[in-house]
């Protein structure tokens, strides 16, 4: 049985643990009780198998002990608080020199005062965010304060005639309220004078904002021209600046404005450690991200005849045991927010269904990674970005990124994207010759000779990526001593399964909405009577059909959602609910569409509407040629019309007969029918039709007057 670190355990008895960390080499398992306000406490690994073989304990669901949050959802006051019990709790981490240290109480008490010391806390604080932390499975929105469970959710005091606050003690006037008019000229005036690089003190920026805003006249005296404030019971204070500066401020925003971005990112930004520090700790300790152009054209999947240019790979490495955890093949421009993030999704995500995909079938041991690392090493385009920080960082991952044009410190990551290369290149068609995109005088164009679709190169990565894990030898890999006396393979799922087994580095999973929710990218899209319209697409599923999503929207108009999505497979999308992700799969008339990434169904609608608009053309012209024609019989029936009108007839008269016409008319065409039928095999069927047509008048005329003779009668 595997046991993997952020796992919930429930007794039978109720009880509801979960299991953070594992010291492998004593069988020592630290656990915390979900219903107990108490720290951590040991248990014996094998007590825990046995309890789990025998059922006295069960794998519990993840779902209902973390509830899906989104950013822009929280209040500046949540990500405020948060924020700062997680500086404490890193802080505190960061002082002990080995993780397990922290579960031992002797340890655990000198670490929690040091950070009651620094941050001018109390102790009970500090422990209520340690406990926090560990129950909400170390990720740094476990810290948020509970205000889902308070009234009032996001919503400030309302202004009324009463001052809200601490009464004054010096002065009798009790001062005003600060209201939606005075929070806007706060924020204008810390645009204007404090968020820029002359670096005015707060002090100065609420005299500044007092005096474009409060002055209420203005006096000449000796010629000169001087404002006038009115009372200072009529001005808000700099106390009630200060806490409204406080809820709007962004440190990085500050920083940024005030000493430049550059300053930032270099004195302030959280970057600890070189590429591969810390590494040796074990597998999923540290990972590296990068992305390469590849050195081939495709083609398009629904036209082969259309030349679609080079794709972009993305690979994400275990620096530790060099073992590929993760791929992702796109047309995103290089460096993308979205690339990146959906490759670090697959890295966490089980493979076997990945591969299925693709015609692949795997066992789960042939690449056996489905974890969340602690760190993550990028350069400075996929993971740069407030968006891209606060989407990791959330899932408990730091971030580190290595200087402009060093490509050395990702060195690992590079090979790799070589030796994939190498082993693809003499086989395609459309590859780069010579890593040149033009081609000598005299040369074919080696683009027009492109014949795979990304899905086929999909396929080649992936059988290129169970190679590289599963027999490829790592001959300037540098084994440990344990490694050597285990007479350890130099393969990277070798080298893995062993870390896994003696090194101190451990798995660490989340929930898959959990990591859906945050790094796959996210958009609107419409509930609508058809169904949940998305990129022109329609998507439904069960749980939209019970709760009746089409039928409101069918009587009260069509209403947004949040959705996130896969881009590499948009037969699914995810719409977030207040009870976690719901999955919605597309309509069946629109399964065309399924198994295809986000820019080959934009090609294919693409090329639909160019189809599409050379049929309107042609429509256009057969249109006017119908116009035409109908025009010529109309004016032909007008004539023959005009010869055979009787005038003599009253209007009254060929009105008050119209039903009597019809029925003779319905006749005639009947009798018309049979007579047709009765000379299709006659010779000369055209001089007999001829006859017939000459006689028709007659006939029409014989059957009126029998008809209005029998009417008479």
């Amino acid at each position: 049985m595997k046991i993997y670190e952020n796992m919930l355990l429930r007794y039978n008895e109720g009880k509801v643990v979960r299991i953070l960390y594992e010291n492998r080499k004593t069988s020592i398992i630290y656990v915390i009780d979900l219903d107990a306000n108490r720290m951590p406490y040991p248990q014996k690994r094998e007590m825990l198998v046995t309890h789990l073989k025998t059922q006295e304990v069960s794998v519990e669901d993840e779902r209902g002990y973390n509830r899906v949050i989104l950013e822009e959802e929280l209040s500046e006051s949540e990500k405020l608080k948060r924020d700062h019990a997680w500086e404490m709790i890193m802080f505190l981490i960061r002082t002990v020199e080995n993780e397990e240290l922290i579960y031992l109480s002797k340890y655990r008490e000198r670490a929690i005062k040091e950070v009651c010391q620094v941050f001018k806390v109390s102790y009970n604080t500090v422990k209520n965010y340690l406990i926090r932390y560990w129950k909400g499975g170390k990720i740094r929105n476990s810290l948020l304060p509970n205000y889902f469970n308070c009234g009032g959710r996001g919503k400030e005091r309302k202004v009324s005639g009463k001052k809200r606050g601490r009464p004054r003690l010096r002065d009798v006037h009790q001062g005003i309220n600060v209201d939606d008019h005075i929070k806007k000229m706060f924020k204008i005036g810390l645009n204007r004078y404090y968020y820029n690089e002359r670096n005015n003190s707060l002090k100065t920026t609420y005299e500044l904002i007092l005096k474009d805003f409060f002055t209420t006249e203005q006096v000449t005296q000796n010629g000169v021209t001087i404002p006038i404030l009115p009372k200072s019971s009529e001005l808000p204070t700099y106390h009630q600046f200060l806490y409204w500066y406080k809820k709007f401020n962004n440190l990085q925003r500050e920083v940024s404005s005030r000493k430049g971005t550059r300053v930032y990112h270099q004195n302030y930004r959280s970057i600890i450690g070189d590429s591969t520090q810390d590494a040796g700790m074990g597998p999923a300790t540290l990972w590296q991200i990068d992305s390469t152009v590849f050195d081939m054209y495709c083609v398009s999947s629904f036209n082969r005849d259309l030349i679609v240019g080079k794709p972009t790979l993305f690979l994400t490495i275990d620096v530790y045991s060099r073992l590929i955890v993760g791929i992702n093949i796109t047309f995103e421009s290089l460096n993308s927010y979205t690339g990146a993030m959906v490759a670090l999704a697959n890295s966490m995500l089980p493979k076997k269904e990945f591969c299925a995909k693709y015609g692949i079938d795997i066992a789960e041991e042939d690449w056996p990674v489905a974890c969340v690392p602690k760190r993550i090493l990028a350069d400075r385009g996929e993971l740069n970005g407030k968006q891209i920080e606060n989407a990791i960082q959330h899932l408990g991952i730091s971030i580190q990124n290595s200087p402009p044009y060093r490509a050395d410190y990702k060195g690992i990551i590079e090979a790799s994207f070589h030796q994939l290369n190498l082993k693809v290149k003499p086989f395609v068609d459309g590859a780069v010759i010579n890593g040149k995109n033009q081609s000598e005088r005299g040369q074919s164009d080696y683009r027009l000779k492109a014949s795979l679709t990304v899905e086929e190169l999909y396929r080649i990565v992936i059988k290129c990526v169970l190679f590289h894990n599963n027999y490829h030898v790592l001959s300037h890999y540098i084994v440990d001593e344990m490694m050597l006396e285990d007479e350890v393979e130099k393969i990277p799922v070798k080298i893995w399964e062993h870390g896994l087994q003696n090194k101190i580095g451990q798995l660490r999973t989340l929930p898959e909405e959990v990591i859906i929710t945050h790094l796959f990218p996210s958009d609107q899209a419409k509930i609508t009577p058809k169904g949940v319209l998305f990129r022109k697409m329609l998507y439904a599923s069960e749980y939209a059909l019970k709760s009746g999503w089409f039928q409101i929207a069918r009587i009260k108009g069509s209403s947004t959602v949040k959705i996130c999505y896969d881009p590499r497979d948009l037969k699914h999308i995810y719409v977030f609910e207040e009870n976690g992700l719901q999955k919605l799969a597309l309509l069946d008339h629109l399964l065309i569409f399924s198994n295809k990434g986000l820019e080959e169904i934009e090609q294919i609608k693409k090329y639909e509407q160019e189809v599409d608009m050379k049929s309107k053309e042609k429509e256009l012209q057969e249109k006017m040629k119908l116009f035409k024609d109908i025009e010529q019989i109309v004016k032909d029936g007008r004539q023959k019309t005009d010869v055979e009108r009787d005038d003599s007839k009253s209007k009254s008269k060929k009105i008050k007969g119209i039903k009597e016409n019809q029925r003779v008319e319905r006749l005639l065409q009947r009798q018309k029918a049979m007579n047709v039928q009765q000379d299709v095999n006659l010779v000369d069927s055209d001089m007999v039709l001829g006859e017939e047509s000459e006689d028709e008048l007659a006939l029409f005329r014989q059957m009126q007057a029998l008809d209005w003779e029998d009417r008479d009668e």
